[in-house]
């Protein structure tokens, strides 16, 4: 991982000339959608259970971090359409998974809430990837996962840093 990390020395700063370059670019663009889709696939199995899809584990998964997030907040971070969040807050509202109450100082504002059904849900989707991470960074140093969420933080778009969790305490 240390290797991939390392500035590639180029004194005319042109990394285009660098065949180094593009390559690392490409193994970490595949390390990453590898990554996504074990992901994904870990929490498929259960989301599949409940007839359920990734749209309904996003959505869930930032309701019960972040109870009261509005219908807004969730469009912005999800970067979907109304339309497909609707549909998707719907069916997890008619399956008990979450509930929707108007704002406190905007009723206009729908809030959404995690119910206690829904709750067990998304832990028993981030249990399975929970552990799946920890399989993986068994025996990483802290120095080197400071630097692991250093660079996935950079990834993140810059409205959506605020959002991240930065302590692990």
């Amino acid at each position: 991982m240390t290797r991939m990390l390392q500035k590639t020395a180029n004194p005319r700063g042109d990394k285009s000339s660098n065949p180094g370059h593009e390559q690392s670019l490409r193994r970490t663009l595949e390390l990453v959608f590898h990554v996504h889709m074990e992901m994904a696939d870990l929490a498929n199995r259960v989301l599949a259970e409940h007839q359920l899809g990734r749209p309904h584990h996003r959505v869930l998964y930032f309701v019960v971090q972040q109870p009261g997030i509005t219908v807004n907040e969730l469009l912005s971070i999800l970067r979907i359409t109304n339309q497909a969040l609707s549909r998707t807050i719907n069916q997890l509202t008619r399956l008990a998974l979450i509930e929707q109450k108007p704002g406190q100082q905007d009723r206009r504002h729908r809030c959404n809430y995690p119910t206690p059904k829904g709750i067990r849900l998304c832990r028993q989707l981030t249990k399975l990837q929970y552990e799946h991470i920890e399989k993986s960074l068994a025996g990483v140093s802290r120095k080197d996962m400071n630097t692991f969420w250093d660079v996935l933080l950079r990834m993140v778009r810059d409205q959506d840093r605020a959002r991240v969790t930065t302590s692990d305490d």
